[in-house]
């Protein structure tokens, strides 16, 4: 970056624009919001604070001026923080600059002209030196500007996920404390909402993107066991659109909880959308919700429950040499709607095998495959081994 540097020509002038101050900072303020398009639609009030601000900063320079001491980029510097913190756009704020330093040094021509003995030379020195600081001053506002983004995207992102964790957590009191909204997380203010918890070797951006092309907005935190997210689903049919969306973009396995109005429901909305995920058999791939296998989702959310079925239902079949094929046999008739044709085709092997099996399941269990009661028992006992074995 060039050092800032002044000219004898411009200290002879500076004077001279100082005691006009009054009606330069006007020119400099009208030419702002006439030529550049975001200043001429800005509040009453930012207004004021951009035009008091340019008066400050073109009195210190001129006042350096005039001593014969190059202007510094330390006001330039803390404007472009001021700006890049109400959002002024950085491409505005460069222009706004060329404006101000162009009416200087326009100003600055007309004080030379009054003087005698100005050479070529002196004013090639004086528009170097003038532009020399422009160039510096747009460096400086471009370097801070950058830079202060970047923190405020730092701690935007602090923020986000202060503000997930406290939703995932059910820790309302933070999330009302810390003034959380849905724009702060990338959402609608209002839902329905859908929990999800994905595996946490997921890539976030690419769930986000596929997400958001199907018009939906989400927000993801990695979390010790899973990802965690929220999706927002604001019309009837996203809640399937959403879940068919995921169901083609997770690694791995993924529950969805049902919809939820509030972002306060988070948590409750997570709790489901994990009893859905663990309903789904380990090393398998897709989304879920609770809907799609409940007898699984019930057994998922009571561990105790899941071994007390298995000892009490499937023991002795596990027991058995044969187990493995009873239970395929089993699993399969469950799945066929109980069809020992379709069974015996599925295994490759005779329907009399089949029978042979599924009586032996009923033997070891005491439990007929011919009363639902005892189904339903067998069914649940068989998700709960299925589970625990995956």
């Amino acid at each position: 970056m060039a050092k800032p540097v002044t000219s004898p020509l411009l200290t002879r002038c500076a004077p001279a624009l100082l005691a006009r101050m009054d009606r330069l900072g006007d020119t400099i303020y009208r030419a702002i919001i006439t030529e550049v398009e975001f200043y001429a639609g800005m509040d009453a009030e930012l207004l004021a604070d951009m035009r008091a601000v340019n008066e400050r900063t073109v009195t210190e320079m001129l006042t350096r001026t005039a001593a014969g001491r190059p202007a510094t980029n330390a006001p330039a510097r803390r404007n472009a923080r001021r700006r890049a913190l109400q959002g002024v756009p950085v491409d505005a704020l460069l222009q706004a600059y060329r404006i101000g330093i162009r009416v200087l040094w326009e100003e600055f021509t007309v004080e030379a002209e009054k003087l005698p003995d100005i050479t070529l030379e002196e004013m090639a020195q004086a528009s170097t030196a003038m532009w020399t600081m422009a160039d510096t001053t747009s460096q400086a506002v471009n370097e801070v500007y950058r830079d202060t983004m970047v923190g405020l995207a730092r701690d935007d992102e602090r923020q986000r996920l202060v503000l997930l964790s406290a939703l995932f957590e059910g820790r309302v009191a933070d999330w009302v404390m810390l003034g959380g909204t849905g724009r702060a997380l990338g959402l609608p203010e209002r839902g329905p909402y859908l929990g999800v918890a994905a595996s946490h070797h997921d890539d976030v951006a690419a769930l986000e993107r596929g997400l958001l092309r199907q018009g939906l907005r989400s927000a993801w935190q990695p979390r010790a066991d899973e990802l965690a997210g929220i999706v927002a689903v604001p019309q009837p049919a996203d809640a399937a659109l959403a879940l068919t969306t995921l169901d083609g973009l997770v690694s791995g396995r993924a529950g969805v909880s049902p919809p939820y109005s509030g972002l306060r429901d988070t948590a409750d909305g997570l709790r489901l959308a994990l009893l859905a995920r663990a309903a789904l058999p380990a090393g398998s791939r897709g989304a879920a919700t609770l809907d799609e296998r409940p007898v699984a989702a019930l057994v998922a959310a009571s561990p105790d429950l899941a071994g007390r079925l298995i000892t009490a239902v499937l023991r002795p079949v596990l027991d058995h040499p044969d187990h493995e094929a009873l239970l395929e046999a089993l699993e399969v008739w469950l799945e066929t709607g109980g069809s020992t044709a379709e069974v015996a085709a599925r295994l490759f092997c005779h329907r009399n095998t089949v029978r042979n099996r599924l009586d032996r399941v009923e033997r070891l269990t005491g439990r007929s495959l011919s009363r639902p009661a005892d189904i339903a028992t067998l069914y649940a006992a068989l998700w709960a081994h299925r589970l625990k074995r995956d």
